[in-house]
């Protein structure tokens, strides 16, 4: 399987655990000449990452990603059976993608300068993230895991969206963001620790740091 794409990207790292997890071999490439090269636009007409081939197949969006994963590697399942608990693990997964992951990109797009600083746009960012991280504080389990024991597409979705928090939030004056969230706090504490995610959190580390380097 030869995954497209940066492992710092969050939308990345969601297909990367999944794979982890799993225990599937992949390589991780950009693409040659950026994403908007002939040869990348012929397997991703929007130039966008991940865009995974696996075999014959290629595919894009991490959520469809990771729901053929699932689907076509059923071992070590992300997805629980029953649908209460399987709606509870899409719950955090999108409250942790829309709530939570899209207003930290926002600031980090700011502060990485891939976008002009903007002090509204900040402070509405800001404003946003404390009511996603306020609900996702609700329905998250303090660990080891996002729902609790298992390691669920949820966790898939959770790390690189916290990841993002813990690294934006106080080059913004925010120096404890989980400061009243006690499950978040001891969520994200222990899932850094995971078999199924250590590897992609240091990779994640690794990348940033060279990235925020002199910022």
């Amino acid at each position: 399987m030869k995954i497209h794409g940066s492992p710092l990207s969050p939308f990345v790292a969601r297909v990367i655990l999944a794979c982890d997890h799993k225990g599937l071999s992949y390589g991780i490439v950009m693409p040659k000449g950026g994403l908007k090269t002939p040869e990348f636009l012929a397997l991703n007409p929007f130039g966008k990452i991940p865009t995974v081939q696996d075999g014959k197949i290629t595919i894009f969006e991490s959520d469809v990603v990771v729901e053929y994963l699932e689907n076509k590697y059923p071992k070590k399942r992300i997805i629980p059976a029953s649908a209460a608990a399987a709606s509870k693990t899409r719950l955090i997964a999108r409250v942790s993608d829309l709530y939570v992951q899209a207003p930290a990109l926002i600031l980090f797009r700011q502060v990485s300068g891939r976008s002009p600083k903007n002090k509204a746009e900040a402070e509405k960012s800001i404003e946003g993230l404390n009511k996603g991280l306020d609900v996702l504080n609700h329905y998250i389990e303090p660990g080891p895991c996002a729902t609790g024991k298992s390691f669920t597409i949820s966790d898939c979705y959770a790390l690189p969206a916290l990841f993002f928090v813990s690294h934006v939030a106080p080059l913004f004056g925010i120096k404890d963001p989980y400061k009243g969230r006690p499950n978040v706090k001891k969520y994200w504490t222990a899932i850094k620790k995971h078999p199924s995610a250590k590897a992609q959190y240091t990779a994640m580390q690794k990348t940033m740091k060279a990235r925020l380097k002199g910022l």
